[in-house]
């Protein structure tokens, strides 16, 4: 009898669903909680945990003890690093040999072309997250053991040190980061960990690996180069915008202003932080934002979005098109056809699933604004984690609806299409005919 082989788009949903679950169980039970906390609402912040989101329907710190903060740590390390790595990290320290079909789960979890080297990949990406977040821990301390103590300051730093690597955007303060929007130390450690974190592990072995950036390869460099454009473009857009704007940037000496937008400007592709108030924005700068959230940050990386590789094939087969050039070339590199294919198919299923999430909210809370309604949307499924104040507003089935876009954006569009889908090789082609378009 020929055995079934098994999806493992289904075994990596099924798994990420389970841990989910064992971790809102854990939030809801009394151990965790200073102050009673709903079950949908725990729900809620475990799956903003475990898809390193960052969007809190209840203020963490009020709600949750050091046992139930510590949770919602594990589940953001967890997140961050993948459900799967997390287990074959376990299995290598136990000593636990790992199958072809566990090495082929990895593979697809870290979006590999082939399973060899994963198991050396797995430690990498381990041991070097610890490193960076440990380092992050010590430049952190510097500023918060002075000011809470030893054991609070170092529980402080820890936790947002991991937070900020894996993108999370979670904070131990009521109003997020707003109180230290002028420190230059707190804003520069959390955005150069975020940056890091939001590159993608491929792209840290790839320059690890590589002395040139000519040797790169073009994922590596897309990544590099894009990020660096984006953020100079976005943090000039978001100081002119709001430089005036005595609610957000105004007031502020032009250096702190500058400081202030470069922070918003890195923290809003992916990390959910924020040292200034989102909803007193303005309307341009809140609609800049939602693009880069919709972006996001890079492939096998902490971040979420279509991912910043994504729009740049986009972008350059664009160009190709209008050049009329048959190949699309990046770097001096022709990308295969499929490629696109499938960047479009991700942005198209992602917009469709932004845009009927948003309607269904729209009907659902009549009483709450459409452009705040469409952040909410845009910033779950970025796993951005920022809020124009909404959150905790929601009923309980605008919250579900929120927590299926976090999971869709953690997961991918395409791998919860491919987890309930068989998708089959065309074994014969039809004539071609032309059709009108544009």
């Amino acid at each position: 009898m020929k055995r079934r082989k098994s999806n493992p788009y289904l075994v990596i949903l099924s798994s990420f669903l389970g841990f989910l679950i064992m971790g809102s169980v854990l939030l809801y039970s009394p151990p965790s909680q200073l102050k009673p906390t709903s079950f949908i609402d725990c729900l809620f912040i475990a799956t903003s945990a475990f898809t390193v989101t960052g969007l809190s329907p209840v203020d963490i710190t009020e709600h949750f003890n050091y046992f139930g903060l510590t949770i919602l740590l594990i589940l953001v390390q967890a997140g961050g690093l993948g459900l799967v790595t997390l287990a074959m990290v376990v299995f290598i320290m136990i000593g636990k040999k790992v199958g072809l079909k566990n090495r082929f789960l990895i593979s697809e979890a870290l979006n590999q072309g082939s399973i060899g080297g994963v198991l050396r990949l797995v430690r990498f990406l381990f041991f070097v997250s610890l490193a960076i977040e440990l380092l992050g821990t010590t430049f952190l301390a510097m500023e918060w053991i002075p000011r809470f103590g030893i054991i609070n300051g170092l529980y402080r730093s820890f936790f947002t040190a991991v937070s900020a690597f894996n993108n999370a955007g979670f904070a131990l303060d009521s109003n997020n980061l707003i109180n230290y929007q002028s420190n230059p130390v707190i804003n520069f450690v959390i955005t150069t960990l975020i940056i890091v974190g939001g590159l993608g592990f491929t792209v840290l072995i790839d320059c690890y690996k590589k002395n040139s950036f000519q040797k790169l390869r073009v994922h590596t460099k897309i990544m590099l180069v894009g990020t660096l454009l984006i953020n100079i473009s976005a943090t000039m857009v978001i100081y002119l915008l709001e430089m005036n704007n005595y609610k957000t940037l105004g007031g502020h000496i032009w250096y702190e202003k500058l400081q202030m937008a470069y922070f918003q400007a890195i923290t809003t592709r992916t990390a959910g932080f924020n040292t200034i108030d989102i909803s007193d924005m303005n309307t341009d700068s809140i609609l800049v934002m939602m693009l880069l959230m919709f972006i996001g940050g890079g492939s096998t990386s902490t971040a979420g979005g279509i991912k910043l590789t994504t729009a740049a094939v986009i972008l350059f087969g664009t160009l190709s098109f209008i050049k009329q050039h048959e190949q699309i070339n990046i770097y001096k590199r022709a990308i295969d056809f499929k490629f696109l294919l499938r960047s479009f198919a991700i942005v198209v299923l992602s917009s469709a699933m932004i845009f009927s999430v948003t309607f269904l909210l729209v009907l659902l809370e009549p009483n709450l604004p459409f452009l705040q309604l469409f952040f909410e949307v845009v910033s779950a499924f970025g796993t951005v984690g920022l809020t124009m104040g909404i959150t905790d507003d929601l009923s309980a089935i605008g919250k579900l609806l929120i927590i299926i876009m976090m999971i869709i954006g953690k997961i991918g569009v395409l791998t919860i299409v491919f987890t309930f889908s068989r998708p089959k090789k065309q074994a014969y082609h039809f004539p071609k005919e032309d059709i009108l378009t544009g």
